[in-house]
């Protein structure tokens, strides 16, 4: 080939149809009659490629933008080999449509999610992701079309503008975009290895890496102040006096203390809100140290974020041990659930013994930011991740190893020492009032 970018059409004229031929100004064979170089009525001079495909029972027909038939031969006959090569290699000749190539490579991932490689949360992340693409693929376009267009209509810098349509649109954060470009472009790898494409990775314009914003994430943080107020409120919210005030039942009762220690738990543990929602009773041991009660809990790889499994020890073993009480006692009495078997079982459970859900752990953080009188805690996005922020941030105030912090936390070194050290203004005011010996 010479370099020129040539766009696939389907044709779908019946093959050797005169009626058809008659569309046809002029007409040239190549290799005996195997493909041809033609000129339509509406080509505006230029010459096209055409070639019937057996295995595919359609004509490819490529524009060759030139008006010169020398030229235009000497394209097509490249082209024909192509294909051929493409044949023989079992690929597709004909470019699928934005939609099914979207739907492939989600069926492709699905088979991650059943075979514990990502979680299921995970492939919705790249459900939305390409979405998005699919909606921005439209715009680029002709806007509606994108479940008409196909990969072939997308060139090597179709993603040149998507990071300004999401800020636009959706005032989407850079390392949001930067994840949903990652996942764009991983799409498109697999399409290519499955010689669906023909571009392996389409280019856009770096993106400045600004890390986390340090002023977000501290706003996201409780304050010691506030956490002091959030666990007395959640003692009040579970107590046996508030539940003959409420008029609440024991399963209520339950809920609730389910709900107050998965925050605690979370807070000491600086466990992934997901991490600890699939915690079992199995994964867990808590013993003394030093006048501490501690816990040791392993973190199962197919319920990690980064899906490594870790061993970890932390603070907040007492909490541990009072949920489990809670819940033993809890089912010893509920004839509803027979044979409940703790050892088995999620430490984080509804009053049926199954996993928590996290719209009833949402619906009661609500209730008792509200006690606690964090009126701000949606402009803040004050959520039970916040419990991770925190957890961390102390850990650091108290001197712990951020090396041995990160491998607790099942994250980078650098993501601790660059995110948390700057968040944290009490140790930059430490720094900045340190006297010189």
């Amino acid at each position: 080939m010479n370099g020129a970018v040539l766009k696939l059409v389907v044709d779908n004229t019946q093959h050797n149809s005169q009626k058809a031929d008659t569309f046809l100004l002029k007409q040239h064979n190549i290799f005996d009659g195997k493909a041809e170089v033609v000129r339509t009525k509406t080509s505006g001079g230029i010459w096209h490629f055409r070639m019937w495909v057996t295995e595919e029972k359609k004509y490819v027909r490529k524009t060759l933008k030139t008006k010169n038939l020398d030229t235009a031969i000497a394209k097509a006959e490249d082209e024909y080999h192509l294909i051929k090569s493409n044949l023989q290699q079992g690929k597709t000749i004909f470019s699928p449509t934005v939609i099914s190539a979207v739907e492939l490579y989600l069926e492709h991932r699905q088979k991650d999610v059943d075979r514990g490689y990502i979680t299921k949360g995970r492939h919705g992340t790249l459900k939305s992701s390409l979405k998005h693409f699919v909606t921005y693929v439209g715009i680029i376009g002709v806007e509606g079309m994108s479940r008409k267009m196909r990969l072939s209509d997308l060139d090597k810098k179709c993603l040149y503008g998507y990071q300004k349509y999401r800020q636009s649109v959706s005032k989407a954060q850079d390392v949001t975009i930067r994840n949903e470009l990652s996942t764009i472009n991983a799409m498109c790898e697999f399409l290519f290895d499955e010689g669906l494409h023909n571009v392996a990775k389409w280019k856009y314009p770096p993106i400045t890496t600004r890390g986390v914003d340090i002023d977000l994430l501290r706003r996201a943080t409780y304050t010691d102040e506030e956490y002091k107020r959030i666990t007395k409120a959640l003692i009040t919210y579970t107590s046996q006096k508030q539940a003959k005030a409420e008029k609440i039942d024991a399963d209520a009762v339950f809920t609730r203390q389910s709900v107050r220690h998965y925050f605690l738990i979370l807070a000491n543990t600086m466990l992934r809100v997901g991490e600890a929602r699939q915690l079992k009773w199995s994964d867990v041991k808590t013993f003394d140290e030093n006048g501490q009660r501690l816990a040791e809990i392993s973190v199962r790889a197919e319920t990690s974020k980064v899906r490594k499994s870790r061993i970890i020890i932390v603070r907040g073993g007492e909490h541990f041990d009072r949920l489990k009480m809670l819940t033993k006692d809890y089912f010893a009495k509920n004839d509803l659930v027979e044979d409940f078997d703790i050892k088995n079982s999620f430490v984080f459970v509804n009053c049926e013994g199954k996993k928590q859900t996290a719209e009833t752990l949402y619906w009661h953080y609500a209730v008792f930011m509200a006690l606690a009188e964090v009126n701000d805690w949606k402009e803040r996005n004050l959520t039970y991740y916040s419990c991770r922020h925190f957890g961390i941030t102390k850990r650091l105030q108290s001197n712990v190893n951020p090396l041995t912090l990160s491998k607790t936390c099942g994250t980078s070194l650098k993501h601790i020492t660059e995110t948390y050290y700057h968040a944290d203004l009490g140790e930059q005011v430490k720094g900045a009032t340190a006297k010189y010996n």
